[in-house]
């Protein structure tokens, strides 16, 4: 018994040893990008100084740029999604609000799981939810306005399968519009 913990606690001690703690400035723009991940599709933060995905505590909302404070965990060893490193959110240097104008682009994807699933599993397969005729909720994350000469398109994303690259603007933080297919 002595043996095992003392060999856990040898582990511990090689473990922690390995971990780099620092903190950094990134930046997180004002939406989110489809990933095709390894078992799931999903949205991730856009960071052009930063491959981070998850940050603890916190709370991001669309059409809002932000520069954060991060304290940022760096492994020994990467996971086998690549993960390298855990976040937690410090501060909120700053939070800008673009304008409503600015567009952007989003992949669509009706389908959260990348390959065929059991029919048991078909209705947590979608990845939109209609709120009414014309707004859909995307990946339990952000709602979509769908203007009338864009819904027969749109169907064919989500009834027909058919994934396809659209373009948004901003309408709110939880809520966006779509302008193009």
């Amino acid at each position: 018994m002595k043996t095992i913990l003392t060999s856990l606690l040898v582990l511990l001690a090689f473990l922690s040893c390995g971990q780099t703690v620092t903190h950094k400035t990134i930046t997180i723009g004002p939406h989110k990008s489809f990933e095709a991940y390894e078992h799931f599709n999903r949205l991730t933060f856009n960071s052009p100084d930063s491959n981070v995905e998850f940050i603890d505590g916190f709370d991001f909302e669309w059409g809002y740029t932000y520069r954060l404070d991060v304290e940022e965990t760096k492994f020994i060893v990467s996971f086998s999604d690549g993960t390298d490193a855990e976040h937690s959110l410090n501060r909120i240097i700053s939070k800008t609000r673009v304008s409503d104008s600015t567009e952007f682009r989003l992949f669509l994807d009706s389908e959260l799981y990348p390959y065929e699933v059991h029919s048991s599993e078909v209705e947590m397969n979608k990845t939109f939810v209609q709120l009414n005729d014309s707004t859909f909720n995307y990946m339990k994350e952000i709602e979509i306005e769908i203007p009338a000469h864009l819904k027969e398109k749109f169907r064919q994303v989500t009834d027909e399968k058919k994934a396809e690259m659209g373009t948004f603007v901003f309408i709110s933080s939880n809520r966006i519009r779509l302008v193009g297919l």
